[in-house]
């Protein structure tokens, strides 16, 4: 869910961008599309809401796992869900590709 929130605000973004390009293209005057702009960056606001609230629930959800007696499960190839806030820089690394040995 939380990546298919930011799939849409990107989705958003380059549909933005293609109408005030288009519109430079065209030399349309500045007012065209002026309500479909006001209309996406309303669905943005809202899905930046979204991305807020989902952020939320996942934190939640993974305190209630530990209230109820739940250990720590797997996050893809992350291990321990990643922290709710912060930077790239604290974010854990990728595990190492599998090797063959002999």
């Amino acid at each position: 869910m939380e990546a298919s929130i930011e799939e849409a605000l990107m989705r958003g973004s380059r549909l933005a961008l293609a109408i005030l390009e288009g519109r430079q293209l065209a030399k349309l005057p500045i007012t065209a599309g002026q309500e479909s702009l006001k209309a996406l960056a309303s669905t943005q606001a809202a899905l930046l809401e979204a991305r807020s609230t989902i952020a939320e629930a996942h934190a939640l959800l993974n305190d209630e796992k530990t209230r109820i007696g739940l250990g720590a499960r797997s996050m893809g190839d992350w291990g321990e869900c990643p922290p709710a806030s912060g930077s790239a820089e604290t974010a854990p690394s990728p595990k190492p590709a599998l090797t063959v040995v002999a």
